[in-house]
């Protein structure tokens, strides 16, 4: 079997590796001999690659023009790049028997900039006689005309099932589509098997709080931000070392949280707790197995980013969320700690307090060994959409 995944294996948010390596781990365990293909449809041919040149100030200039405008530079300069590697993307779909797309909130209109990519990955996978599945993506509702036209194009495509990673997403794309091609199901994100993907994570013992650029955050929000300063970073870091626990900080790998962690680590207030040995920063993961063996390896996270959660949790490692996008608090409820969930008004001494609540109550072994077997069962599902178009 030949399956070509269509995700973010190279985005510098190392969470999004972390996806693609955990389905493409995943389906060479259920498909022994399996080939699996990886490729970034933001056009990265490795970690550390630059599609965008000065990206922060690129969404500056965007964000003061008008959407008609934006539209028209997005689809200029990211079509020349998807006209650069489209004949890459067809060589790797030769002799494929599935185009799997996902998973991440890549069904998101921002300026367009997934919907063309979405759009040509499913035309060249049409082009290619390839059955296609979306699975385990995130939705985020308010697509443009242009952004749905372009999406729609995946119906084009042999698209065999739509397998989306939370309620509110399915609920979105239904209301976005019309309804139209396969009715979506449920399929956990491959994420959740980061544990067995890289295995044992590095102990520290301390506290991993993961820290997100404020303006990415606002920035990106569906609904209020829990905190949105370095302040927040700063005074939850002192009320959790207050409460008796060390501290790391670290980020996902995102460039404006690099440099947001780099900003707090020159705040005199963090200095000091670094000279106590309270608080330490992480070095920079440069890879997805860093990154999820580094997170594997704490006594507890907090963290607005839900792969920071999610990872976490695949390690068993108990971990508080903070509100700003609803698929965090969607990604609590669907693993039963609603209670590990803080929205908007989450003060540090909240914070510090759901979190020893979190290290008392652990995660329950019932409900981790359903949520992994789910998880599984997802993937396998999707494998057999190219088992029985073969069949066809």
């Amino acid at each position: 079997m030949k399956v070509v995944q269509f995700g973010l294996r190279y985005s510098p948010n190392l969470g999004d590796g972390i996806i693609a390596e955990c389905l493409a781990h995943e389906i060479r365990a259920q498909a022994p001999g399996a080939e699996v293909v990886l490729i970034d449809i933001s056009g990265r041919d490795g970690f550390g690659a630059v599609t965008v040149r000065n990206r922060a100030l690129a969404l500056k200039v965007l964000g003061v023009l008008p959407r008609s405008l934006r539209h028209r530079i997005v689809r200029r300069r990211l079509g020349r790049l998807l006209d650069r590697v489209a004949p890459a993307w067809a060589a790797a779909l030769q002799g494929a028997d599935l185009a799997m797309i996902g998973g991440g909130q890549i069904l998101a209109d921002a300026d367009l900039n997934f919907p063309l990519k979405i759009a040509r990955a499913a035309l060249v996978a049409a082009e290619a006689g390839v059955p296609v599945v979306v699975h385990a993506a995130g939705v985020q509702p308010g697509w443009s005309r242009e952004g749905r036209a372009l999406f729609e194009r995946l119906f084009t495509a042999d698209l065999h099932r739509v397998a989306l990673r939370d309620e509110p997403s399915r609920a979105a794309w239904t209301r976005e589509t019309g309804g139209r091609g396969p009715a979506p199901v449920f399929a956990r994100d491959p994420g959740l098997l980061a544990a067995p993907c890289y295995g044992p994570g590095e102990q520290t013992g301390r506290i991993g709080l993961c820290i997100t650029d404020p303006a990415i955050l606002r920035y990106h929000a569906d609904g209020g931000v829990a905190g949105g300063s370095l302040a927040f970073w700063r005074e939850t870091a002192r009320a959790l070392a207050d409460a008796g626990h060390a501290i790391t900080l670290f980020c996902n790998g995102a460039v404006e949280d690099r440099a947001a962690l780099e900003r707090l680590g020159l705040d005199p207030e963090m200095a000091a707790l670094i000279q106590t040995g309270a608080l330490t920063i992480a070095a920079m993961p440069q890879r997805p197995a860093e990154l999820a063996r580094m997170i594997g390896g704490f006594r507890g996270v907090v963290a607005h980013r839900l792969h920071a959660c999610i990872v976490a949790w695949s390690y068993r490692v108990p971990v508080v969320g903070l509100g700003w996008d609803r698929k965090v608090e969607s990604f609590f409820a669907s693993v039963s700690a609603e209670d590990a969930f803080l929205g908007a008004k989450a003060t540090p001494a909240e914070i510090a307090a759901r979190l020893q609540a979190a290290l008392d109550a652990g995660i329950a072994p019932e409900t981790y060994a359903k949520v992994l077997a789910e998880t599984r069962a997802g993937i396998a599902e999707a494998l057999q959409s190219a088992r029985r178009s073969v069949k066809r």
